[in-house]
């Protein structure tokens, strides 16, 4: 909004990670851990091997692997930090970070009105689909940790993220929130049968109450999904249904206006009908990497003449690194996935991770390529993973509780 030049996080992000990890290579020398190695350094032989046979600048490659893997040399410095108070400053400042997200969404309703332009929150200006996206994170966490607790106060903050997707004007969380909610219920459910019987039957209710509240709620106030096009119109589930349905169809034989459906099926045909270099490799890492410093506009319609069909991060992943990146990229969080299911404890955190992983699936394959792109995701995302590791490392319960808002 103040019109800063977007290098400032762009290389700033990157560079903080970067001094953060070489300080904790050199302090740390051989005790140094590195779970998960091999998933990253197949992933990254892909990409490489990609730029390679496609002749993809260094600066691109470079750029992609920032996008794709950043995250995870933040998460080695998170999982060997052994100080727990040092830990617990940083989690206590992301949740204040995060906590801010709430009065930036009501001022800017206020000054602009319900819009997905012209700011979401302090995260980003233009990134429509951050509004869905990070709100679905949070009310995830926040969900289980209400479904432990109990405590009404989480109630409040899910209902003030739902408006944060309200505000930003956006029709996926008529069906997202209410399908994560759940998502958390039925994990719920199956992992604390046993623990928690007496109050799984107030608490499927309660899952079921919210997402009809929200649903409701998210088609009287958006604009495109009641009849009257307005606020506060008119409660209509025929409408919504068929506009539902007319808006995830194409309609046309117009590649450059073809829908999300239709662009997902569209990339997975080119990708297999491809020679077997590329079908394998994809086109190059970093040849959708859009930068003023490239020679390559970059972007999916220059590159592929699609616009909004092309938005989802497997299709990104896909034409850049072929099935073999996207593969490996998929199956490390499968990995991630069944690990802290095994070692699953009766504990928020680990319910949340759960369903935030089923949360990257739902994002990566039918919606945007947020939580691939944006730090505050995936740096949250495996902030959550080390906190599960350390109470693993250490047999305690100290480090998820910090997330306890």
């Amino acid at each position: 909004m103040l019109d800063l030049n977007s290098a400032i996080y762009k290389i700033g992000i990157p560079l903080v990670s970067g001094i953060l990890f070489t300080y904790t290579f050199i302090a740390k020398g051989n005790q140094l851990k590195y779970p998960f190695v091999w998933w990253i350094i197949g992933f990254v032989g892909v990409a490489v091997i990609s730029s390679f046979l496609n002749q993809i600048d260094t600066f691109s490659l470079l750029y992609f692997l920032i996008y794709t893997v950043l995250s995870y040399s933040y998460f080695i410095v998170l999982v060997n930090e052994t100080s727990p108070l040092l830990i617990s400053r940083i989690v206590s400042f992301i949740k204040i970070l995060i906590l801010i997200q709430i009065p930036a969404i009501f001022i800017k309703f206020l000054l602009i009105g319900q819009t997905e332009h012209g700011g979401i929150g302090t995260l980003s200006i233009n990134a429509g689909s951050v509004s869905t996206i990070f709100p679905l994170f949070l009310i995830t966490i926040l969900f289980c940790l209400y479904l432990f607790e109990n405590k009404s106060k989480y109630l409040f903050y899910i209902l003030c993220f739902s408006l944060f997707g309200i505000v930003g004007n956006k029709r996926a969380i008529l069906i997202f929130i209410p399908i994560v909610l759940f998502i958390c219920g039925l994990l719920f459910v199956k992992l604390e049968r046993r623990r928690y019987f007496q109050g799984l039957i107030n608490k499927i209710a309660l899952v079921c109450v919210m997402g009809v509240g929200v649903f409701y709620l998210t088609a009287r106030t958006n604009k495109t999904l009641n009849p009257e096009h307005r606020i506060w119109g008119s409660f209509d589930l025929n409408y919504i249904v068929s506009y539902v349905d007319n808006y995830t169809n194409s309609g046309s034989n117009d590649k450059y206006q073809m829908r999300r459906k239709d662009g997902l099926i569209y990339f997975i045909n080119y990708t297999l009908k491809e020679n077997k270099e590329e079908m394998l490799f994809g086109d190059g890492a970093g040849k959708l990497i859009e930068s003023k410093y490239n020679a390559r506009e970059g972007t999916m319609k220059n590159e592929y003449g699609v616009r909004y069909g092309g938005r989802m991060a497997l299709i990104w992943l896909l034409l850049q690194v072929g099935v073999l990146g996207t593969l490996i990229y998929m199956f490390f969080y499968i990995r991630l996935f069944s690990l802290v299911l095994k070692k699953y404890k009766s504990n928020p955190v680990y319910l949340s991770f759960l369903v935030l992983t089923i949360v990257f699936f739902i994002d990566t394959i039918i919606y945007s390529n947020v939580f691939l792109r944006y730090e505050y995701l995936k740096g949250l995302y495996f902030v959550l993973l080390g906190l599960i590791l350390l109470d693993q490392k250490y047999n305690t319960n100290y480090f998820s509780k910090l997330v306890h808002f």
